[in-house]
């Protein structure tokens, strides 16, 4: 009996054990039980150290995940590491395990594969998006057509993916509101163009490295606005990059006016830095509403029409009438132009009742006129000139011969010039070149007696210091008593131009043709008068005539004006002539330039 029960208990002894052993081997020495092994379906004969690193780091459902997975080395772990990092409620969700399912769908891990899943739920970092630039690859006379946008796209865990490129046209409707552009005037002012949609391909053709580079053509650009280049960049893991750069204006017309001017041939026009909204006008509006010229995008729109129809200098009226109030504005608008490289900019400085002593103190020189020998008017007259020629040695400020140009407008109104006309030269270097606006108006000749008077005795002197004559608004006289000269006007301009022109030739100077559309400031600061009427047929009479009469040697003609709408003689673009005194005028000067 005690030998049996000593058989027994050995038996349970062992059978305890065996029970014991069969929960605690494991063969494969891999930390999992072969008693797991069979439960998890896995091989206790073979090694699976990532599940048993992911037993360690996850409830047992999710780590059976990773029960297939071959590889055990950084990555694996790496992954196991990151799928634990996420709460529960990620792990649960579908798109974790959609993509960890794709990733151990091959039972094996990589680098790649770890620093998607990273990239995408753990540590979501943005791809980057350098160098992004644009180049033109087709452009005539400053008209882009064509341009290249290159960009880099990088990522420092996954592959770049994906990338698409969106030119946009930029759109101005606030002048709509703002200038009360007419709705219908719109496609006019900004001609419409097709936004660009396109899907990329690195350049050298496939989406397989963490650094792509692109490059892509953008065609056929209608232009008249600035351009919107978009860029969007996702790597492997959907992390998306947004990047943008803006084009400066790209012009709607070739700049015929440069080639005129690399020709010799110049045409001025004078431009008023107005503010529309408070300008009177008569019967008609610009197209582009009542602006400010403050506005950069007015201001490019005006360089883009005028130099595309053959103008190539805009004489800006300093209004120096206005100074201080309007001081700072004028010089913004000229840095402005001069900024363009589309156009020369000259000034254009003229008589001012706040700034001049009138008359001489009820002498002979007469109530309208300004002596410049009187001390506080020379002065003031070097003061003016000094303050705007600051601007003189941009490299788009006009020049002649290597000489800055100044405009001086009613020129007439200044006597005993000389030695102020002296002092400027002499305070640049004679560096200066100067344009008188002070021919005569219709019918007065280069006989006149007054004319000749005034010569000899008060303004002869100073004339013969300065480089050009000119006149203003085609020799028009303003008043009533011009019915004659208005009703025929065209044969009065032609004679006019004729009996001038060869005056200044006489004096040695060069000739500014001046010509205007029409004239009439009866609505707004002037009196009661003849108007000069416009019309195109009439302009284009004009222009032949004016044509006939430029200096072969140095062609030279001032269109009296681009934009003054309180004295009727504008040339652009509006709402009832559109582009008809531009066209005529592209339409002549290309015949010019053939001739």
């Amino acid at each position: 009996m005690r030998t049996l029960k000593a058989i027994v208990l050995l038996l349970g002894i062992i059978l305890i054990f065996s029970m014991l052993l069969m929960v605690f081997l494991d063969s494969d020495n891999d930390g999992i039980s072969d008693l797991k092994e069979r439960e998890y379906e896995t091989d206790p004969n073979k090694p699976n150290y990532l599940l048993a690193y992911a037993l360690k780091k996850l409830p047992e459902d999710e780590a059976l995940k990773f029960k297939s997975v071959e590889n055990f080395n950084e990555s694996s772990k790496g992954l196991v590491d990151l799928y634990s990092s996420l709460s529960q409620d990620k792990r649960s969700s579908k798109e974790v395990n959609e993509l960890l399912n794709k990733i151990l769908s091959d039972n094996r891990v990589d680098d790649l594969e770890k620093n998607l899943f990273d990239d995408r739920f753990v540590n979501p970092t943005l791809p980057s998006i350098d160098n992004l630039s644009w180049n033109p690859t087709r452009e005539n006379l400053d008209k882009i057509y064509d341009i290249n946008v290159t960009f880099i796209a990088k990522d420092n865990k996954t592959p770049i993916a994906y990338a698409e490129l969106h030119f946009v046209p930029v759109e101005y409707y606030y002048m709509i509101e703002k200038y009360g552009m007419r709705p219908d005037d719109y496609p006019k002012v900004f001609p419409p163009d097709k936004e660009r949609d396109l899907i990329l391909t690195p350049v050298d053709g496939k989406f397989d490295s963490l650094e792509e580079r692109f490059s892509v053509q953008i065609k056929d650009i209608v232009g008249g606005r600035e351009y919107r280049i978009i860029v969007s960049v996702k790597d492997l893991a959907g992390n998306e990059r947004i990047a943008e750069v803006r084009t400066p204006y790209i012009r709607q017309y070739e700049n015929i006016g440069k080639l005129l001017y690399e020709k010799g041939i110049i045409v001025m026009s004078g431009y008023e830095p107005f503010k529309m909204s408070g300008i009177p006008r008569k019967d008609d509006d610009p197209l582009l509403g009542r602006y400010d010229t403050i506005d950069d995008i007015v201001l490019i729109k005006h360089v883009d029409w005028a130099t595309g129809y053959g103008i190539n200098v805009f004489l800006l009226d300093s209004q120096n009438h206005w100074w201080p109030e309007m001081k700072d504005k004028v010089f913004n608008i000229c840095e402005k132009l001069l900024s363009f490289n589309q156009i020369k900019v000259a000034w254009g400085i003229g008589p001012s009742k706040r700034h001049f002593v009138y008359g001489e103190y009820g002498k002979e020189i007469p109530e309208w006129a300004i002596d410049l020998k009187i001390p506080e008017n020379n002065g003031t007259f070097l003061m003016l000139v000094e303050e705007l020629m600051r601007l003189a040695n941009n490299e788009n400020y006009f020049k002649i011969d290597g000489r800055s140009v100044l405009y001086i407008w009613d020129e007439g109104a200044f006597f005993n010039q000389e030695d102020t006309y002296k002092a400027v030269k002499e305070l640049f270097e004679y560096k200066l070149y100067l344009i008188a606006d002070w021919l005569p108006r219709i019918p007065t000749s280069p006989s006149d007696e007054y004319v000749r008077f005034l010569l000899e005795k008060y303004r002869g002197n100073g004339l013969r210091i300065v480089d050009a004559f000119t006149g203003w608004i085609g020799f028009h006289r303003v008043g009533l008593d011009t019915e004659e000269y208005v009703k025929n006007y065209e044969y009065y301009y032609d004679k006019q131009l004729d009996m001038w022109k060869h005056f200044t030739e006489e004096w040695n100077k060069d000739f500014v043709v001046p010509l205007t559309p029409g004239f009439d400031n009866s609505y707004s600061w002037g009196g009661p008068q003849i108007p000069l009427p416009r019309g195109i047929e009439k302009f284009a009479k004009r222009l032949e005539i004016a044509l006939k009469y430029l200096d072969a040697r140095r062609p030279m003609l001032k269109i009296d004006t681009w934009n003054d709408w309180g004295e009727w003689s504008y040339i652009e673009p509006t709402t009832k002539e559109d582009f008809s005194y531009l066209e005529i005028i592209k339409s002549f000067l290309t015949r010019y330039i053939k001739s």
